[in-house]
C-alpha cells in the first residue's frame, strides 16, 4: 500500500488494428471510440489506430464500420506503464440503428473462429487472471464454463466436458496441434498440474465443448484453440510477478524504431515449495513439485504488407516426487504409499513459425511449421524394512515431431466463404515400460520377480489430416456450415472420415437457434499400439480410432445490458472404445483420466452422453461480471458384455457461479473482489467384492455393479481480492486467490484396506490453498 503515496492521475494510449473476421483484410476508415469520453479516431490506410490520453483503469471501447456489425469490449485494463494493443475483427453484416447495442454485446461473446457456431466460447488473458483461483490456467478457468466440471483430483487441471474423459481434449496453439501442454503431465492424456502457457502471451482464444468446426480433428471431447498476442511495436515494457506459485518475468518491445517488428518473452520459475514449507500441501504432505517454463512470440517485419510472419515457442520442465514415510517403523504396512517412492519428471516444448499471406482482398493463406517434443518418465520403488529399494516400474514416453499446417480461406461471394486446410505430423517416438507389480498389499515382499516389458517401440510414424468447410448464408436469417474432416494414422493404417454440418437461424438480432452434427474421430494414445505380450508381439496394433457422433441444439439470447442467456442440449454416441475381450472384465478405456491399456483390448466398446447445459453470463461492464451455469447429464458405457453401466463421469449434474466486482478510487486505484462456487455430483466407484478381495489380497470390484456407488457431492468455494495501483513509472497489483476458501476436503474416490478387507472414502483434496502475488509493470 506504500505505493499509493506516489499515485496521481495518469493516462496512456490504446493502439491496434481493425480487420475483417473472415478474410483478415485490414479495414480503412473504421471508427474506434472510447465510451463516455470524446476520444476516438479513424483507422488509417493500414487499418491501424492510436488513441492518445486515455485515462487509466477499466476502459470500454467500441468499433464500427459501414457494412459490418459493431464490436464492443468493456474489460480492457489500461495502466500508467503498459499500453494496450488490440486486434479487432469485425463480422460482415448490416443491422438496424436500434440494434447496435445488442449486436456489439453479442459479438463480444463470439468465438475467435467465425466457423465455430455452437458450444464455443472465447476467453481472454484478463479472464484467466480475474476468475478466482484461475491462476492464469485455461483448464482451471474453464470450470466456469457450461458443461465443464472438475476432474477427480482438484490438484490437477483435468476437466470433464459433457461426461467425456479428459483423454479426448485437443490443444492447439497458433494453428498447430500439440501434445499435453502441462507441467506434471499425465501419460496418454491432456491433464497435468499447471498449464505451460503464459498468460502474458495469450490473446483472445477459444474453448469448444462440442459441435466443432471441420478444422478441428483428433478430438472427441473438446478443444482449446490458443492464440498469442504480439509485443509492443513502439516501446519496451516489462513485468515482474512474484507469487507463491512462481516467479514471472516478461518483457516486450520493438526490435527496431520503425515499429515493424516486436518481441514478447515470458519466463516462469516455480515456487510451489514455498507453499509446502508454509504447511499448505498442494498435492500431499510428502509430495514435492517444481517447474519452470519459457514462452515467446516474435513478430517479424516485412516490406510486403500482404505478408505477416511470426516465430513462437513454448517449453516447460517439471518434476514431481512422491516420498515414502521416512522411518520404516512408522510405515503402515497396509498403506502402499507409506513405502512407495515415485520419481515423475516431464518436459515438453514447441517452436514454430507462421506465415500469413493475403493474395487479394477476399482470401488469405496461412502456413505453420513447428518442431515439437515431449518426454514423460516414471520411476517407482518400493522400500523394505531396511530401506532397500526395489524398482518395480520404469516408464519412458518420448515423442518428437515435425508438424505443419496449411490453411486457405476464400470469401467467394458476400454470402459464401470456403475454408480448407491440411495438418501433417512426422512423429519420432521411443516408448518403454518395464514393471514387476506387487501381488499383495499385505506382504510388501510378495513381488512378482519376473520383470516384464509390456510396452516397447522406437520408430517413426505419421498422421495426416485434411478438412474443408463452406459457410453460406441461405437467407437473411439462415446460415449453413457444411464440411468434413479426414484423419489418418500411418502406424496401423487406420482412418476416420468425418462429415460436419450446422445451421444457424437468426430469430431476431438478439436471438438465434443453432443445430449442429458431426462425426469426430481420435487416435488412441500412441503408446497403446506398441503394447507387447510375453512373446514380444504387438497385441493392440490394429485397434480402430475412437469415434463419436455428436449433435447439439442450442438457443442463445443476448440482452442490451451485455448479458447472454444460453441453453444447449446434446447427445453423443461413442464407439470403437478399447475394452477387454472378456465377459468377466468391464474395462473401458475412457473411464480413466489418463494412461492406456497395457494388455489385450479390442475396439468394441460403446458409450452415450446426453444432457442439457444452461448459462447466464454477463460481460464485465458497470464494474462487475457474473456467470451462472448448470448442467444435468447422463453418461453410460458398454464394455465387452454389451451391458450398459454408468461411466465414471456420470455425476448427474454440475454447476458453477462466478462473480467479480470492482471498486474504483481516485488516481487510478481499484479494488477487485470475486469468487467462484463449484457444486457437482460425487465421483462414482464400483462397490467391493468382499469375498474375492479377501482371497486375492487386493481390491476386486463387484461384477455387474460398475460405478453404481457415489461418494458425497463435490463443492468448493474459491475467492479473490486484488488491489491495482498506477504511478508515473510503476504500476501493478497485489492479489490473493484462495482455492477452497472453506477448507472443505472433497471425497475423490475409495481406497482399500487389505488388513480389514474394507473400503474407505478417500479425501485427497489440497484443502485451503492461498496464492498471493505481487505484480510490477514498468
Amino acid at each position: 500500500m506504500c505505493f499509493t503515496n506516489l499515485i496521481y492521475a495518469q493516462t496512456n494510449r490504446i493502439r491496434g488494428i481493425v480487420q475483417d473476421k473472415q478474410t483478415k483484410q485490414t479495414l480503412v476508415g473504421a471508427n474506434v471510440t472510447i465510451n463516455k469520453t470524446n476520444l476516438g479516431v479513424v483507422t488509417n490506410e493500414n487499418g491501424a489506430f492510436i488513441i492518445e490520453n486515455v485515462p487509466v483503469g477499466r476502459v470500454s471501447l467500441r468499433c464500427q464500420f459501414i457494412g459490418y456489425e459493431p464490436f464492443a469490449i468493456d474489460d480492457i485494463i489500461l495502466t500508467s506503464t503498459k499500453e494496450v494493443y488490440l486486434e479487432i475483427e469485425l463480422k460482415a453484416g448490416n443491422i438496424q440503428v436500434d440494434e447496435v447495442v445488442v449486436s456489439a454485446a453479442k459479438n463480444a461473446f463470439e468465438a475467435v473462429n467465425p466457423l465455430s457456431v455452437v458450444s464455443t466460447r472465447s476467453f481472454t488473458a484478463e479472464e484467466t487472471d480475474r476468475i478466482a483461483a484461475g491462476i492464469n490456467d485455461p483448464g482451471r478457468v474453464a470450470l466456469s464454463f457450461p458443461g465443464v466440471k472438475q476432474g477427480p483430483d482438484e490438484t490437477e487441471n483435468a476437466i470433464i466436458v459433457r461426461g467425456n474423459s479428459p483423454v479426448g481434449i485437443l490443444w492447439r496453439v497458433e494453428g498447430i496441434d500439440i501434445p499435453n501442454p502441462n507441467h506434471f503431465a499425465l501419460i496418454g492424456s491432456s491433464v497435468g498440474g499447471v498449464n505451460v502457457f503464459s498468460a502474458q502471451l495469450l490473446a483472445r482464444s477459444d474453448f469448444s465443448s462440442g459441435g466443432m468446426a471441420s478444422e478441428y480433428g483428433n478430438a472427441i471431447s473438446g478443444a482449446f484453440d490458443m492464440h498469442f498476442r504480439k509485443g509492443n511495436f513502439q516501446k519496451r515494457e516489462h513485468r515482474v510477478k512474484i507469487g507463491v506459485i512462481g516467479l514471472d518475468f516478461a518483457t516486450e518491445g520493438p526490435f527496431k524504431k520503425d515499429g515493424q517488428a516486436s518481441y514478447l518473452v515470458n519466463y516462469r520459475y516455480s515456487t510451489l515449495s514455498v507453499l509446502n514449507k508454509l504447511g499448505f500441501n498442494l498435492v500431499g504432505e510428502r509430495v514435492t513439485n517444481d517447474f519452470q517454463d519459457l514462452s515467446f512470440n516474435i513478430a517479424l517485419g516485412n516490406k510486403n504488407p500482404k505478408l505477416k510472419t511470426t516465430i513462437f515457442g513454448i517449453g516447460g520442465l517439471s518434476l514431481e516426487e512422491y516420498l515414502p514415510v521416512d522411518e520404516p517403523a512408522k510405515r503402515n504396512p497396509s498403506v502402499f504409499d507409506n513405502r512407495n517412492f515415485q520419481h515423475k519428471p516431464a518436459k515438453m516444448g514447441a517452436i514454430g513459425t507462421t506465415f500469413t499471406y493475403l493474395p487479394n482482398t477476399k482470401s488469405y493463406l496461412k502456413a505453420v511449421v513447428a518442431l515439437i517434443g515431449s518426454d514423460i518418465r516414471r520411476e517407482n520403488d518400493t522400500l523394505g524394512e531396511t530401506n532397500v529399494a526395489f524398482r518395480y516400474n520404469t516408464e519412458r514416453y518420448a515423442d518428437k515431431r515435425i508438424s505443419t499446417s496449411l490453411t486457405y480461406n476464400n470469401k467467394i461471394t458476400d454470402k459464401t466463404t470456403v475454408k480448407t486446410g491440411l495438418i501433417f505430423h512426422y512423429i519420432f517416438f521411443d516408448f518403454f515400460k518395464k514393471s514387476s507389480p506387487v501381488k499383495s498389499q499385505i506382504n510388501i515382499n510378495d513381488l512378482n520377480i519376473q520383470e516384464g516389458i509390456s510396452v516397447e517401440g522406437k520408430d517413426k510414424t505419421q498422421t495426416a489430416q485434411a478438412y474443408a468447410q463452406v459457410i453460406t448464408q441461405l437467407t437473411s436469417q439462415l446460415t449453413m456450415n457444411v464440411g468434413g474432416h479426414f484423419l489418418y494414422l500411418n502406424a496401423n493404417r487406420t482412418y476416420s472420415l468425418e462429415p460436419r454440418v450446422s445451421f444457424q437461424y437468426q430469430i431476431k438480432q438478439n436471438q438465434r437457434l443453432s443445430l449442429a452434427y458431426g462425426l469426430q474421430g481420435q487416435t488412441l494414445p500412441l503408446m497403446t499400439y506398441f503394447v507387447k505380450d510375453k512373446t514380444g508381439a504387438f497385441i493392440n496394433k490394429n485397434l480402430d480410432m475412437l469415434q463419436t457422433h455428436h449433435a447439439v441444439l442450442a438457443y442463445h439470447l443476448f440482452t442490451q445490458n451485455k448479458m447472454k442467456i444460453s441453453v444447449e442440449s446434446y447427445v453423443q454416441k461413442l464407439f470403437n472404445v478399447p475394452v477387454t475381450p472378456s465377459l468377466s472384465d468391464n474395462y473401458w478405456m475412457l473411464n480413466n483420466t489418463n494412461g492406456f491399456p497395457t494388455f489385450k483390448v479390442v475396439s468394441e466398446g460403446k458409450g452415450t452422453n446426453y444432457g442439457i447445459d444452461a448459462a447466464v453470463e454477463k460481460l464485465f461492464s458497470n464494474s462487475y461480471f457474473l456467470s451462472v451455469t448448470g448442467s444435468v447429464f447422463e453418461s453410460t458405457f458398454q464394455p465387452f458384455d454389451k451391458k450398459t453401466y454408468h461411466s465414471r463421469w456420470a455425476s448427474q449434474f454440475s454447476s458453477s457461479a462466478t462473480f467479480g466486482k470492482e471498486f474504483s478510487f481516485r488516481k487510478g486505484r481499484v479494488l477487485q473482489v470475486g469468487g467462484r462456487f463449484l457444486f457437482s455430483g460425487g465421483a462414482r466407484y464400483t462397490p467391493l467384492d468382499a469375498v474375492q478381495s479377501k482371497i486375492k489380497g487386493y481390491y476386486v470390484p463387484l461384477r455387474e455393479q460398475e460405478n453404481e456407488a457415489q461418494v458425497p457431492n463435490y463443492y468448493r468455494l474459491d475467492t479473490r481480492i486484488q488491489y491495482r495501483y498506477n504511478a508515473k513509472k510503476l504500476s501493478g497489483s497485489i492479489s490473493l486467490d484462495i482455492q477452497n476458501a472453506l477448507n472443505h476436503i472433497n471425497a475423490t474416490g475409495v481406497g482399500y484396506d487389505a488388513l480389514t478387507n474394507t473400503t474407505y472414502v478417500q479425501y485427497r483434496g489440497g484443502g485451503l490453498i492461498p496464492v498471493m502475488a505481487f505484480q510490477f509493470d514498468f
